[in-house]
């Protein structure tokens, strides 16, 4: 077996008991013991733990960042653009769920130099949000008095804890979940009075 593909094994192992058990209580032993392979195998890979987490939490972090790219790249306008970036971040539970709960969830767990790491990536994704909000105030559509760190932060926390009550099975797809969370950041709850009956 190749060595990145067994770096790849003992990462999917991983993920699969942070996810079930959380990060403190999957030893490396349990992942040895689930991949298949002896504990100097692991070391090879990986420094110890946290290391692993960390690539996980990195990793999953990057395809956040190109599905938000790919959305940039395609729309100049910021309305439009911010919807596609909402809508593919909030498409990719469907997939990477366990990831996701990990990289919500786990990096607190990190030590202080992996977490500063794992932090300017969120950050960078941050900016990504921020910087629509930019664009929407400069050429007059958001709302004056919004401010454009709580709309960021905002929109991170509806898409984030989907992963938690998301069905594969249920009444609505991912697609259709996205796109109601867009309608109701965007719109609101609140129907316009002139149009109640």
């Amino acid at each position: 077996m190749k060595s990145s593909d067994t770096k790849q094994i003992i990462l999917d192992k991983a993920v699969d008991l942070f996810y079930e058990f959380g990060f403190v209580r999957a030893s490396v032993r349990d992942i040895v013991k689930t991949v298949g392979v002896t504990n100097s195998t692991i070391y090879v890979h990986f420094k110890n733990k946290d290391q692993i987490l960390y690539t996980i939490i990195q990793d999953i972090g990057s395809i956040v960042l190109q599905e938000l790219h790919k959305a940039i790249e395609k729309h100049d306008d910021p309305v439009e653009c911010l919807k596609e970036m909402i809508f593919r971040q909030t498409c990719l539970i469907k997939e990477k769920r366990k990831e996701l709960k990990i990289y919500i969830e786990e990096q607190y767990q990190l030590p202080k130099a992996l977490s500063s790491l794992a932090i300017k990536q969120q950050r960078q994704i941050h900016d990504l949000y921020y910087n629509k909000f930019c664009e929407l105030e400069q050429i007059g559509i958001l709302k004056k008095g919004i401010d454009k760190t709580v709309m960021a932060f905002s929109v991170f926390a509806m898409m984030n804890w989907i992963y938690r009550w998301y069905n594969d099975n249920g009444r609505l797809s991912i697609e259709e979940i996205a796109n109601q969370s867009i309608a109701v950041f965007f719109g609101g709850i609140l129907a316009e009075k002139n149009n109640e009956k």
